[in-house]
């Protein structure tokens, strides 16, 4: 099984509907907390392939995703009546990121290009 411990670059979309609201590298610890290149800190913790960490500065926010590998994937959102939602990716660093959809159509030899 893998582990979340380690650094990681982050990418969030609030709403999931495919636009990039922010990217970031976060690193999981040992002892169960994390940073992040944007100043957040927090708790985190795994069962098997799910992840789900919080922050000490945001209150109710939430991240929850599955580990397969060198990658990692979920949703994220406030647990609030009406609170915001979206989704999140993640790889390793130096691990380099999938291609996007829009570069693999345009790379697509199914299309003749």
């Amino acid at each position: 099984m893998a582990s979340v411990v380690g650094s990681w670059v982050m990418t969030s979309d609030w709403g999931c509907d495919g636009s990039i609201t922010g990217s970031w590298n976060q690193t999981f610890n040992a002892d169960g907390t994390w940073t992040s290149s944007l100043g957040h800190s927090g708790r985190w913790f795994q069962v098997e392939g799910l992840v789900a960490f919080t922050f000490n500065d945001t209150a109710n926010l939430v991240y929850v995703g599955n580990l397969s590998g060198s990658w990692m994937a979920g949703t994220q959102g406030y647990e609030t009546p009406g609170g915001i939602k979206g989704c999140y990716g993640a790889h390793r660093a130096g691990i380099a990121a999938a291609p996007t959809l829009t570069a693999v159509k345009a790379h697509d030899p199914a299309l003749g290009h």
